[in-house]
């Protein structure tokens, strides 16, 4: 029966991964046992398989039951997709600092032992403000997971008619989806925070390279409250989507709301005018990169003065249409439902 396969799962899910198929085979025999004790062999009817299910109880109560313990941080069903979460999150920021190792070592190699050091240090101090920002994410959703569930228990009783259903494979989010999020997230951030400065026109001259950046580090540093909050913005979504798994008016919900605050907050900082480096052109015409009055010059002048706008309308665009189309899967989803 439906009602038995929707008790296990969602005693199951409340289990470590290596003690599903254990339970759920030992889980699903006891049930049968329990029935035949009711009624002759398959002849059990409904009401058979909820009073055996309510007997067994409510299945938070039975999957404490066999894991023999009830008290953690994060718990057993939360416990693999904070594991997932944390793993991308920490190879992302060890990808991006390697990354911008490299670069600083190729544009400055005589100081290859300075940059080496940051590197060690960015590591540790990353690493460890990655995995505190995904434990407390985490536990916080578990916490709230938890709460709601025994608020409904304590509300009204448990009665096997509100167990979830078991997720239809066409409603599931691929896993790839929050992943490469949480990646282009964990590298966006990385970025501002280690090596802004590497955000320019590259230069070689007499064997040394040097980059003309295109934005003013000491006023950028002023908005990392604002790049602290997107990155926790993005990195709870995606997290939301790795644990929920299923693509709901709730999911598409967030998906906006986390969509539109990011853009907005982004296009509030590139809008200021003070952030960008006032000596850029001044910077290419030193470097020879331009001189005024040769081919282009204008053309250069004209688009550097209009970078701001250009580039609140191409990140507006793509918000746009990262919207649409999450909705327009979400449509198509609740449509063949």
């Amino acid at each position: 029966m439906e009602v038995i396969d929707r008790y296990i799962y969602a005693v199951t899910q409340r289990l470590p991964e290596q003690q599903r198929a254990d339970i759920k085979q030992e889980l699903r025999g006891l049930i049968d046992d329990m029935l035949e004790e009711r009624a002759p062999a398959h002849q059990a009817t409904r009401e058979d398989a909820e009073s055996v299910l309510l007997e067994l109880g409510h299945p938070n109560a039975l999957a404490a039951k066999y894991r023999g313990y009830d008290r953690y941080l994060i718990g057993p069903m939360m416990f693999e997709p904070y594991l997932t979460t944390l793993k991308i999150v920490l190879i992302s920021i060890g990808i991006a600092l390697t990354v911008v190792f490299a670069i600083e070592t190729i544009v400055a190699p005589t100081d290859i032992l300075e940059h080496f050091t940051s590197y060690l240090v960015s590591l540790v101090t990353a690493g460890a403000q990655g995995f505190g920002w995904v434990t407390i994410v985490c536990a916080l959703i578990d916490f709230r997971q938890q709460k709601e569930a025994a608020s409904a228990s304590v509300n009204k009783g448990w009665k096997p008619s509100d167990l979830p259903h078991i997720p239809d494979m066409n409603t599931q989010i691929k896993l790839s989806e929050p992943i490469a999020g949480i990646i282009f997230t964990v590298l966006f951030t990385v970025l501002c925070l280690y090596s802004i400065e590497l955000l320019g026109v590259w230069r070689l001259h007499d064997g040394e390279r040097y980059v003309i950046p295109f934005l003013n580090a000491d006023v950028f540093q002023n908005y990392m409250p604002i790049i602290w909050v997107v990155a926790a913005l993005g990195i709870l979504k995606e997290s939301i989507r790795i644990i929920v798994r299923k693509r709901t008016g709730k999911m598409l919900a967030l998906h906006i709301v986390v969509g539109v605050a990011a853009t907005v907050l982004i296009c509030i900082m590139l809008a200021d005018p003070a952030i960008w480096n006032p000596d850029f052109i001044q910077q290419l015409e030193a470097a020879g990169f331009l001189s005024a009055g040769a081919e282009g010059y204008d053309t250069v002048v004209s688009i550097w003065s209009e970078v701001t706008e250009w580039l609140v309308n191409i990140i507006g665009l793509f918000a746009l249409i990262d919207i649409i189309t999450e909705t327009y899967k979400w449509y198509r989803i609740k449509q063949t439902a």
